[in-house]
């Protein structure tokens, strides 16, 4: 079988279905050193008389799987296609596996808006219910449609980081629980959340609770519907009518009237049949490159984001300094905020969480971890999302750059941290 006909018969393997996640999107967001290391470290020949593409590096860790599970019966018998074999060697490397953050959303307000969004186009109301303190019912959203007759759906909303096990299990008790104030209850998690409870696991949990299950797909901008809900069984009229009344008067989406205002992709035609879904999912080099260009947009945050300083705790000096580069590095700015930095930082992360300060016309939000603190700097103050970013960009650099920061405390050199591979992150992680 030649090399063309094994990578149609692996690309055949899902046809007709819709995967969760793509593994032509999860090599492409793969850095070039990384996708050299994995097929070393797996003895994976690749062409060696021609510059290689990344997807190029795909072909040969698809052809090397193929024959892989050709020749050994215990991998054919533990895995009912090639495709599965080859996402879960890709993802048991940490390297590459770091990217299925991509595949979620880093800040869970901005799940809530693209689902709130595609609900108003559904020409629902949306009211925001993740404030309301109550024993039971602690839903994110309250979906209500009052013509013909009042429907209610009572939305749970979880990112990937939010989906561990532990969690899922109390979600699972939480939907259980809000099927008595709402004629349908809804879950909806993305491509990583997924990925860390499995597919089949949360179809057949889904199902037995008759609940609506939707996955939001951030790098394809796109909202997959998985199973259909059913309408309650345990609708409690007098509970519902008590929980509305702890809903906000104004909901956070109304119909929108004049024109669709999501910019999330959704097929009615190809939603609410499980069977149609499968986890991975593996395009043609050409599809794949033609998605890619596509689904380019500039980054959310760009336009106000000035400058980051990541700070070591200890000395209070500078590990990382990255500014817009359009407006390159205000060294006076910089300068004169770390000398102040030490009246700054009380207000910056205090007791209270993330605040926010003016320095100089600029807007600056702060938080502070167990090695580092950090300083984001603005020409507009930050939305609940942007700030939500800040934190997760603290934590991913303290895990991953520990140790580094350790070995700064004891040499004082910045060129333990390489720039080349951390403002790419920055830009990533926080959209700017």
């Amino acid at each position: 079988m030649s090399n063309q006909e094994i990578l149609n018969k692996v690309l055949q393997e899902n046809e007709g279905k819709i995967g969760i996640i793509c593994v032509n999107c999860l090599i492409v967001r793969t850095r070039f050193k990384e996708l050299e290391e994995f097929v070393s470290k797996n003895n994976i020949n690749v062409p060696s008389d021609k510059e290689l593409s990344k997807l190029d590096y795909l072909d040969s860790i698809t052809i090397h799987y193929f024959e892989k599970m050709k020749n050994e019966p215990e991998i054919k018998e533990k895995y009912s296609n090639c495709l599965s074999l080859i996402a879960d060697e890709l993802l048991n490397d940490e390297n590459i596996k770091k990217y299925l953050s991509r595949f979620d959303f880093i800040a869970f307000h901005e799940l809530i808006e693209v689902f709130a969004d595609y609900c108003a186009d559904m020409g629902i109301s949306v009211y925001d219910t993740s404030y309301i303190e109550d024993d039971k019912f602690n839903t994110d959203l309250y979906l209500i449609k009052k013509k013909p007759l009042l429907k209610t759906e009572a939305v749970f909303i979880r990112t990937g980081a939010q989906m561990t096990k532990e969690q899922y299990k109390n979600t699972f008790y939480l939907l259980n629980e809000a099927s008595k104030i709402a004629a349908w209850t809804v879950f909806v998690t993305t491509p990583k959340g997924v990925y860390n409870i499995g597919l089949e696991t949360l179809i057949s949990d889904m199902e037995k609770l008759n609940v609506w299950l939707y996955v939001v797909d951030p790098i394809h901008q796109r909202v997959l519907g998985i199973t259909k809900g059913k309408k309650s069984k345990d609708h409690d009229t007098e509970l519902r009518d008590k929980y509305i009344k702890k809903v906000p008067k104004e909901p956070i989406r109304a119909p929108s009237r004049l024109a669709k205002i999501s910019d999330y992709e959704f097929s009615e035609s190809d939603s609410y049949n499980p069977k149609k879904f499968s986890f991975y999912e593996l395009l043609p080099k050409d599809v794949a490159i033609e998605r890619e260009k596509s689904i380019v947009r500039k980054p959310k945050y760009k336009s106000i984001f000035r400058t980051l300083l990541v700070i070591d705790k200890n000395s209070g000096l500078p590990l990382i300094t990255h500014s817009r580069e359009d407006l390159g590095l205000d060294k006076d700015l910089i300068s004169g905020f770390l000398s102040a930095m030490d009246s700054f930082i009380s207000e910056l992360s205090g007791a209270g969480g993330m605040s926010e300060i003016n320095y100089k016309g600029f807007y600056i939000i702060g938080e502070s971890g167990n090695l580092v603190k950090v300083a984001l700097i603005l020409t507009k103050p930050a939305n609940k999302s942007l700030r939500e970013r800040l934190v997760y960009f603290l934590k991913d650099f303290e895990d991953r750059y520990g140790q580094e920061i350790k070995n700064f405390a004891e040499v004082g050199n910045t060129r333990l941290f390489d720039k080349d591979i951390i403002i790419p992150d920055i830009k990533d992680i926080l959209d700017v």
